[in-house]
């Protein structure tokens, strides 16, 4: 069985989604509901806390097969996501990054005059 992980990674947050292949949510993991609260949710320990929490309840499941990662955000816990995952041993088949990048960005203030 296939699922996916969507991981968002704020600067406040980071919040890990589990999906089956049809996205269906099967559930959510914050870095708050783990016990950080304040700062310190925006750790790298925090987000491996929470991969661990995630990895715990993929150990409910019979055999999963593997997993794929969409990563959304440039937060510091991205690659703690990773080695908390690699710890407990989660087959990881692809990493994905959909990060959204602005094309034009804002329209400047006009010029000031004096």
């Amino acid at each position: 069985m296939k699922f996916f992980l969507k991981i968002n990674c704020t600067s406040n947050n980071t919040i890990l989604t589990l999906t089956d292949k049809n996205l269906k949510t099967l559930t959510t993991v914050s870095t708050g509901r783990v016990g950080f609260k304040g700062a310190k949710r925006s750790t790298y320990l925090a987000a491996e806390k929470a991969a661990g929490e995630i990895s715990q309840y993929i150990g409910k499941f019979k055999r999963p097969y593997g997993f794929i990662l969409f990563y959304k955000g440039t937060g510091r816990g991205r690659r703690a996501i990773i080695s908390g995952l690699k710890k407990r041993k989660v087959h990881i088949l692809k990493i994905l990054n959909t990060t959204q990048a602005p094309h034009n960005g804002c329209r400047p203030p006009k010029k000031r005059r004096l």
